[in-house]
């Protein structure tokens, strides 16, 4: 009988009974371009075929507008942004400069092709210096412009009925992170409350306005990034009086415009667990074992709010990648036996898959998921 994995999967996020673990791996672009050996991918419709490929249930992350993150498209006449690029082949940079009527300000990101397929960043000089440069951004910031949002759109027609659109955002503290030093975006609290407290609000009120955009386009939910903030970064007492309540009333602004939230932390947690119930977002995902985060998977089945469905917890780095389909078998049947004690439970990665894993492990993950996954 064929089953609408779509209506499934939303049955699933609605608490109605499910008859199995939804298995659902984190797939990046990186792992897209090794598979078919190439970086011309249409980064929709072969992530999709990779799921299907290996027999997963689907909800797909590549179906990204990342040009929110790009103050190009925001280019107005007090507001004029240009850019320029420096160095080549492995190693690069890329200057962004902003004019207004008052002054410049200047953001510098470098680029590092890591492996074949996957290139990351960095932003080592950042807009927000000091008080007077956020000014800028509250007098001549043009509003939220509407982006091509064609690809979450795309991704629904083919999808079909196989699966969830999930594009990105970033929660409330993480915007911020993108244009303030992080060194100083947590001290700023402490010295100068009032300007954190304004920038905070000013730049989670432009990621609502964005994930707005998307659900208007189609998507699900949205991958919601919490990873800048996590436990090792932040430790509950800083994380409850200067993060949680912005990111509370973002969660619940954006669940307001018809989007589930995934909460994302690939990092440290354990700390932050009573937090993550307050926080109540749909999804909180990775629960990253030691030694690439904390959680101990029982600690937080018991922890967290059982309302919020937890997701994750098999190791892709080292684990996935190198263990024999046997082990990982071993593996997934007993962190099912843990999720599904608990309920709302998804067998996923603790974040997306790595160049290099073999095929025969992922397939022995999408297996062992669904025969040890049924309840």
């Amino acid at each position: 009988m064929h089953i609408n994995k779509r209506k499934w999967l939303l049955d699933f996020l609605s608490k109605r009974v499910t008859d199995r673990v939804p298995v659902i791996p984190f797939i990046h672009e990186n792992f897209i371009r090794e598979f078919y050996r190439t970086n011309d991918i249409d980064p929709v419709e072969n992530c999709i075929k990779i799921y299907e490929h290996f027999g997963f249930d689907i909800i797909l992350r590549t179906c990204n507008v990342w040009g929110y993150l790009d103050e190009s498209y925001c280019d107005d006449t007090k507001w004029r942004v240009s850019t320029s690029r420096e160095g080549g082949g492995d190693n690069w940079s890329i200057t962004t400069t902003i004019k207004t009527p008052e002054k410049e300000l200047t953001q510098v990101k470098k680029y590092y092709t890591a492996t074949t397929y996957e290139t990351v960043e960095a932003v080592v000089e950042y807009f927000i210096k000091d008080e007077d440069d956020f000014s800028q951004f509250v007098k001549y910031q043009p509003d939220v412009p509407e982006y091509d949002c064609a690809i979450i759109g795309n991704a629904r027609e083919k999808l079909e009925g196989k699966g969830l659109a999930a594009p990105w955002i970033q929660g409330a503290f993480n915007s911020v992170s993108f244009y303030r030093k992080l060194d100083d975006l947590l001290i700023d609290p402490y010295i100068n409350y009032k300007f954190y407290k304004h920038m905070i609000e000013y730049f989670s009120g432009r990621i609502l306005e964005v994930a707005k955009q998307f659900a208007k386009a189609g998507a699900d939910m949205v991958c919601y990034g919490g990873n800048v903030g996590n436990g090792s970064v932040t430790g509950p007492n800083y994380f409850r009086k200067y993060i949680l309540p912005y990111e509370i009333d973002l969660i619940n602004k954006v669940r307001a415009s018809g989007l589930y939230t995934l909460y994302h932390n690939c990092g440290d947690a354990k700390s932050l667990f009573g937090l993550y119930s307050e926080m109540k977002m749909d999804i909180f995902e990775s629960l990253t074992a030691p030694p690439y985060g904390d959680t101990i998977l029982e600690h937080a089945m018991e922890q967290i709010d059982k309302n919020i469905i937890l997701a994750g917890n098999i190791d892709q780095i080292d684990f996935l990648r190198i263990a024999a389909p046997a082990e990982i078998k071993r593996e997934v049947e007993r962190v099912l036996r843990i999720g599904k004690q608990r309920g709302n439970f998804i067998l996923g990665t603790s974040d997306y898959l790595s160049e290099g894993t073999p095929h025969e492990n992922i397939f022995a993950l999408a297996e062992a998921g669904m025969e040890y996954g049924k309840y």
